[in-house]
């Protein structure tokens, strides 16, 4: 748990394709090739207050890229490059969650556009620089190494941070982290400290979803993020053979992924290029799909493997919204498992009973089967039975597991109806069901 987070304003460049050099280059014969890409943000704010932070050209028509929080409250914005040339600009547009911000200067002269790296390439130990403002004092260069990669330091919804132990002080934020090819990997964002100087530990936004942030506000002058309308979270497999895997936890009632025919309890397995290490790079790999584009997903359904389509959608609301999962909370229809009280570590040994409609797993200590998900248009769902509620008994007889269970319908299917005893919020709750009789049943 981070003690405290400092924002390190900084400068940074931008657009351009990404070249690999043919030979390595000394170092300072590197900085000397990035240096004039990198500027200087002064921002007058509207308390009357001065802000300093850094930022990087992304293009030669004067866009300048820096951390959304360097321009807050911004009254007049103000770039310095480093050859001592001022040039007033105007905010394009920002995105908070991320923390980035797209400037366009007025009338820019010799504007050296940076070129941007893959950041899913960086791997921990390699050599960076960071260039920046600190403390007002204009360009400067530090050096150290990628300590570590997809850092979540609580900052947003979709924290992947590239953490490293080059230099990083106040003034810095919003400037370039580059590699030792003179390609941005980063944008410098904040450090960690407990007395807001540098201890070794800094934090950079990674290059890629800073060029994609980027393209969107040219574009948009916002970001559209996709969505599905699902929350994850982490499982082990019953085996631990696979390690972690993601489970639907939440699932919003008319959401993209509903209406593919997802469930809550269903196990993701793949989903298109998506990342499944944790629901938090998920998240942010769903954000970054188009709305309207379609990705395959495999899914895992009581063992059964099963494959479906989602369309992607636009977060709705995406200035109210935090992140696909942390969004979930405000919605009314939210299917929960917490919030139900839900044991999430035997939802996987939930059971799909089709003849009653629902999905549930059986409570050994309490001897009740928790209900974790409903077919809507089923008999039982226009009852009132709800996601959470238990049965405890089935023609007046109690159950004893799912086999018992199973055992107890197809014996009822000769009467042609079932009769189950729920509790709901503590109140028992006789249900009697319609069963179509099959040929097994007699």
């Amino acid at each position: 748990m981070l003690t405290k987070l400092t924002y390190v304003f900084s400068v940074m460049l931008f657009f351009g394709a990404t070249v690999t050099r043919a030979e390595t280059l000394p170092l300072e014969d590197v900085i000397d090739s990035v240096y004039d890409s990198v500027v200087s943000i002064v921002v007058d704010t509207k308390e009357g207050t001065q802000a300093l932070g850094a930022g990087f050209v992304v293009g030669a028509d004067g866009y300048v890229v820096t951390n959304a929080h360097v321009t807050e409250d911004a009254e007049k914005i103000l770039i310095v490059t480093s050859q001592g040339e001022h040039f007033s600009a105007q905010l394009t547009g920002w995105d908070k969650k991320t923390d980035v911000a797209l400037l366009k200067a007025d009338h820019p002269v010799g504007f050296e556009p940076a070129v941007f790296a893959d950041s899913d390439r960086v791997r921990v130990g390699n050599r960076v620089f960071a260039v920046g403002n600190p403390f007002g004092l204009g360009n400067s260069v530090s050096l150290g190494i990628i300590s570590a990669k997809e850092r979540d330091i609580e900052k947003g919804p979709y924290d992947n941070f590239l953490q490293t132990d080059a230099a990083i002080s106040q003034g810095n934020s919003g400037g370039p982290l580059f590699n030792t090819d003179g390609e941005i990997v980063g944008m410098n964002t904040a450090i960690f400290s407990t007395d807001g100087k540098f201890s070794g530990v800094g934090f950079a936004t990674p290059s890629n979803i800073v060029r994609w942030v980027v393209g969107q506000l040219k574009k948009n002058k916002t970001v559209e993020r996709g969505w599905l309308g699902i929350g994850m979270k982490e499982i082990h497999s019953a085996d631990g053979a696979d390690g972690k895997q993601l489970i639907v936890e939440t699932l919003i009632e008319g959401s993209p992924a509903e209406k593919a025919g997802v469930r809550v309890g269903d196990i993701f397995k793949k989903a298109a290029d998506v990342s499944l290490k944790n629901p938090r790079m998920f998240s942010l790999g769903i954000a970054q799909k188009s709305p309207d584009s379609v990705i395959p997903v495999l899914i895992d359904r009581d063992g059964e493997e099963i494959e479906l389509e989602i369309t992607i959608s636009k977060m709705p609301q995406e200035s109210e919204r935090k992140s696909e999962t942390d969004s979930l909370q405000k919605i009314p229809a939210l299917q929960s498992f917490a919030s139900l009280g839900i044991d999430k570590y035997k939802v996987r040994d939930a059971v799909y009973f089709e003849k009653l409609g629902l999905k549930a797993y059986f409570d050994e200590v309490n001897r009740e089967f928790v209900i974790i998900s409903i077919d809507p248009l089923s008999e039982i769902a226009s009852k009132g039975i709800k996601i959470g509620d238990r049965f405890v008994r089935v023609n007046d007889k109690p159950v004893f597991g799912v086999e018992d269970l199973q055992v107890k319908i197809k014996q009822a299917q000769h009467k042609g109806n079932v009769q189950l005893l729920f509790m709901q919020n503590g109140e028992p709750d006789t249900v009697v069901l319609k069963l179509e009789p099959d040929d097994a049943a007699h």
